[in-house]
């Protein structure tokens, strides 16, 4: 799938666009566990250029991101010299549901900090040029969003828990929000990583 700027896609199917609005949004079936979405760089270039957000929404969840954040020009210079924008691509990763990453953020919450409130959800964005990748390095204005469980007392106090690249682990302190009809979790200033919505244990 390629994005446009100004366009809204629903499984695959672009609306209309408009030349005043240059955000990205990408909705993603909401039943599929894995998704991906692939923008080519030179859109990405021009992205950067009109301060434009990405956003990809899912069942699992909603992650937004600056397209200046997104490092295509550093990533150039570790590919094949006097490579061109229009030759890269840039993927955008929504997985859940993996044991491993399950047994991960589990540990952390086996010693006793921590209840974990949904499954783990990992977001990663990918820079490619033929068959060599590399991560985005430095995303750290990530905003997300998750579905808060059905049932969920409404006073309870909730975080997001990130599981990074390095293995690091940090709470985000997120808020209530209501996105089309759905009752999720947001909060502000996340990396690449694994998520999972959290409480600490004892805390109301």
């Amino acid at each position: 799938m390629q994005a446009k700027p100004g366009g809204e896609y629903n499984g695959g199917q672009p609306s209309s666009f408009s030349n005043a609005v240059w955000d990205v949004h990408v909705n993603l079936p909401q039943q599929v566990e894995n998704a991906s979405v692939s923008i080519a760089g030179d859109m990405i270039g021009l992205l950067r250029l009109w301060e434009a957000f990405i956003e990809l929404d899912t069942g699992a969840g909603s992650f937004r991101i600056p397209a200046g954040q997104i490092g295509i020009g550093a990533a150039a210079g570790q590919f094949v010299p006097g490579v061109r924008l229009s030759e890269m691509t840039v993927s955008f990763e929504i997985s859940m549901g993996r044991k491993e990453r399950d047994a991960l953020l589990t540990g952390e919450a086996g010693a006793g900090r921590y209840l974990l409130l949904s499954e783990p959800v990992g977001f990663a964005v990918t820079v490619s040029c033929g068959d060599q990748k590399m991560k985005s390095e430095d995303l750290q204005a990530i905003e997300l969003a998750l579905p808060l469980p059905e049932g969920l007392e409404p006073d309870r106090a909730i975080n997001v828990l990130m599981l990074d690249r390095k293995g690091s682990v940090r709470l985000l302190p997120a808020r209530r929000i209501s996105r089309k009809g759905r009752m999720m979790a947001a909060a502000n200033g996340a990396g690449e990583g694994i998520f999972v919505l959290a409480c600490t244990r004892g805390e109301r």
